[in-house]
């Protein structure tokens, strides 16, 4: 039986220079669920996760993590529940990757915050499970944007969090180390770990997450199954209507393809001359 992790209750937030406004959004993550948080540029998808992560306090509206209100836990003891990992870090200083992944054992420590044995082995198996391990003595200021990524998801890892926020995690990954990446969240899911992702490629979302979160225009326009999100997608055409959507041929589920919709006017103006 799951139970509930997250729970995010009328949550509103406003930008005030702007007038721009993340209006009343409620749902619940539980133990074991592989979120997607899908959107349009701008509909709030990142203010969302960081309200959620306890970083934003939000205007109205209440954030609980495992019962308790999340603004009121200390940050060490947050960090061994939750992890989270923003969009863009810039490293300042000039670690080698193992010592930027074992940072995330911090919150574990006690006393001098000394690395132990235990800390070194989940280090390592979180630079396997992340294809790090070869990269663990190069500095993290000389690595790709791809690489770095793995990095900090690793280190996210290493926290070994019951829930794990992730704010576009794959900026700069190429196809494989995208699918692969996805496949990793997909089976920290099947053991119990929530997983909350913003992606902008629909179709992992589709493929790997059990429920699919799409925002528009700073409200919550649906919150359920792949199916059912996808559907809504395409009938309130909120990215283009250049979308095709259909089934995937092995597995059935929705899958997204652009098209040029001015090429059929094309072929219709060769037809008529």
């Amino acid at each position: 039986m799951k139970n509930c992790l997250l729970k995010i209750e009328n949550i509103s937030y406003t930008y005030v220079h702007t007038g721009w406004k993340l209006d009343s959004i409620s749902l619940s993550i539980n133990t074991g669920d592989f979120v997607g948080i899908v959107g349009p540029n701008g509909s709030g998808k990142s203010t969302l996760l960081k309200i959620a992560a306890g970083i934003l306090p939000p205007v109205s509206g209440r954030v609980h993590l495992e019962g308790k209100h999340i603004r009121k836990i200390p940050r060490k003891k947050l960090a061994q529940s939750m992890g989270y990992l923003p969009q863009q870090i810039n490293p300042v200083f000039d670690f080698n990757v193992e010592e930027v992944i074992s940072m995330g054992r911090f919150c574990h420590s006690k006393g001098m915050g000394l690395i132990t044995q235990e800390d070194r082995q989940i280090v390592a198996d979180c630079m396997q499970a992340t294809e790090t391990f070869s990269l663990r003595n190069r500095s993290i200021t000389e690595l790709s944007g791809g690489e770095r990524q793995r990095v900090m998801l690793a280190s996210v890892l290493a926290q070994q969090p019951g829930i794990m926020l992730l704010d576009e995690p794959m900026t700069g990954l190429d196809m494989h180390h995208q699918v692969a990446f996805f496949k990793l969240l997909s089976q920290f899911a099947a053991k119990g770990m929530a997983v909350v992702v913003i992606t902008h490629d629909l179709n992992l979302a589709s493929q790997f997450c059990d429920k699919v979160l799409l925002l528009n225009k700073g409200r919550k326009e649906i919150f359920d199954s792949v199916e059912k999100v996808f559907g809504r997608i395409e009938q309130l055409e909120i990215y283009s209507k250049d979308l095709s959507i259909f089934k995937h041929p092995l597995n059935q589920k929705p899958a997204v393809l652009p098209y040029n919709s001015e090429s059929e006017k094309g072929i219709e103006n060769d037809k008529i001359n």
